[in-house]
């Protein structure tokens, strides 16, 4: 599980890797929308590649 800081509001949501289905880079590349195997979507803050890595760490 790893915590990602939400663009909206600048809270905090804890995710779990095995839970995302896909994660696509915003057009800047400073957010990434998450997809969530169960429909859920959440606009994060975070490269594609660092939201991958944090998920990978925290899966240790």
């Amino acid at each position: 599980m790893a915590s990602f800081t939400l663009k909206e509001d600048s809270s905090e949501i804890v995710i779990n890797g095995t839970d995302v289905e896909e994660i696509v880079p915003d057009a800047d590349f400073r957010f990434s929308l998450l997809v969530l195997k169960n429909g859920e979507k959440h606009f994060v803050t975070g490269t594609k590649e660092e939201i991958e890595s944090k998920l990978e760490a925290n899966a240790l």
